[in-house]
């Protein structure tokens, strides 16, 4: 499993496009769940196999998706 820290930049239905947190690329993550609940702006993990495609934006499956809350 590869772990992916990225910023939401816009989801709908089982797709969600972010922006990955060590490089500033632009990813499209493909999941089985709806990303309903992810809006612009929240910090996800991400979990997939490392398998990326070369399309633009690159594309990866994620086997989880876990948005980080930060309490003050």
């Amino acid at each position: 499993m590869v772990t992916m820290l990225a910023t939401v930049v816009q989801a709908w239905d089982s797709q969600v496009l972010v922006t990955d947190n060590s490089n500033g690329q632009e990813v499209l993550v493909n999941t089985q769940n709806s990303t309903g609940n992810l809006i612009a702006g929240d910090q996800v993990r991400i979990l997939y196999n490392g398998i990326m495609t070369a399309s633009i934006p690159p594309q990866i499956s994620a086997d989880s998706i876990c948005v980080l809350r930060y309490y003050q």
